[in-house]
């Protein structure tokens, strides 16, 4: 049978240090990605146009995602999944007896 040990924990380094210390810093109703630290979201619109130096029209294809994962081809949501309800189960039908 194997034996297992605890491990200590391994120092981060520079580039996860630097993200860690940017969570920390940044109040709850900032933006930021989980992945990388990155503050800049983008929306990602497909068939928009330009009438009267104004951008109208579109379908949203991508909301609310961070750009710099997106650079990277992660696509990385900084939202949280909205809550789903969960609903009770359905009572179940009792299989009725026969009387003789």
């Amino acid at each position: 049978m194997p034996v297992f040990r605890l491990v200590p924990p391994v120092e981060p380094s520079a580039g996860q240090a630097a993200i860690l210390r940017l969570k920390r810093m940044t109040p709850d109703w900032v933006l930021q990605c989980n992945r990388c630290g990155s503050r800049t979201s983008m929306t990602l619109v497909n068939g928009a146009e330009v009438r009267n130096g104004r951008i109208q029209g579109g379908t949203v294809i991508l909301r609310h995602v961070c750009a710099e994962c997106y650079k990277r081809g992660v696509t990385q949501f900084m939202l949280p999944d909205p809550p789903r309800l969960v609903k009770p189960p359905k009572p179940r039908r009792r299989k009725l007896k026969l009387v003789k």
